[in-house]
């Protein structure tokens, strides 16, 4: 009974909460933010090579080929800094061109001065993107994103996607905007045998924990994908040959330290891979990539579940 009163006179005690001071400026701020993030538009690519890749708009974001911009795209027409997607104030977004070679368009018709509204279409060079808030449009937007962007299996990129941003990579340093550029590339070890003896179900599983801890390793220094059944990539911008060799062992080191293990069956695999970079190992995306690809058989032919150059 007594716990029965205490909780009774809790219930009807008054309700006291603090008020906003000066010192809750900054919560208040993240408050807006989320909320405003959350009603806000979205500029979609419908047409082009990058189509499904999306931004929100829930601050002035910039378009075009740099790897840099809030919305890279992989078009030759399109310019390095090509149109600015101005905060107007008041829900209002209006574009901009930054002087680019081929012009920008919405709906037909010369940027200037256009406010943008939801379903009206933004055309910079070969691409066509649309301003969207349904939210169900959101929603399938953000999934087209996915199937066209991301290997089911591993969890990385798709080649496609990975292709256009190591050709962007490598402009991005012949340019001299970025000091170097590496590429991994990596074969696994003993996977015919896992498939031989354990299925290939087996087999599946070992290629799909390999490519998460891959993107483990690759987060937040580059991109990765897997552009063969136990094949894999990476990309790592501005990074040295000694850098990206380091890294590349961090991954092998990884997959050796890994426990793999699937209904009551373990097996282990290795990591064989192979690293290049430009300036030194070629003047364009496929030379470099070529150049990996060579090292990593020469660690195969080395002894495998090792890193070469």
């Amino acid at each position: 009974m007594a716990d029965d009163a205490k909780g009774s006179s809790r219930r009807g005690a008054p309700l006291r909460t603090k008020p906003f001071d000066d010192d809750s400026n900054s919560l208040r701020e993240a408050l807006q933010r989320e909320l405003r993030k959350s009603v806000a538009p979205s500029l979609v690519v419908v047409l082009g090579h990058d189509v499904g890749a999306r931004v929100v708009l829930d601050e002035s974001v910039e378009i075009g080929r740099d790897p840099d911009c809030d919305l890279p795209l992989h078009d030759d027409n399109v310019s390095w800094r090509h149109a600015r997607v101005e905060d107007l104030g008041n829900a209002e977004w209006g574009v901009v061109d930054l002087g680019s070679t081929n012009g920008t368009l919405v709906n037909g018709q010369p940027c200037a001065g256009a406010i943008l509204r939801p379903g009206d279409r933004v055309f910079l060079g070969k691409t066509v993107l649309e301003v969207q808030q349904d939210a169900l449009r959101e929603a399938q937007a953000a999934e087209l994103e996915r199937l066209l962007s991301i290997d089911e299996l591993s969890g990385l990129w798709v080649k496609r996607r990975f292709d256009a941003q190591l050709a962007s990579s490598v402009a991005a340093v012949l340019a001299g905007n970025v000091p170097a550029l590496s590429v991994i590339v990596m074969d696994m070890d003993g996977v015919k045998g896992i498939n031989d003896t354990h299925g290939h179900h087996m087999g599946a599983f070992v290629i799909g924990e390999t490519g998460r801890l891959i993107g483990k390793v690759v987060e937040g220094r580059g991109f990765a994908t897997r552009f063969g059944g136990d094949e894999f990539a990476a990309g790592l911008p501005g990074m040295t040959k000694d850098a990206a060799v380091a890294v590349a062992e961090e991954m092998r080191a990884c997959v050796a330290a890994h426990v793999y293990e699937k209904d009551g069956v373990r097996v282990q695999p290795g990591l064989s891979c192979g690293v290049a970079t430009i300036p030194g190992d070629g003047s364009d995306a496929e030379m470099l990539f070529r150049a990996a690809d060579q090292a990593m058989y020469r660690a195969k032919r080395g002894g495998k579940n090792r890193v070469a150059t």
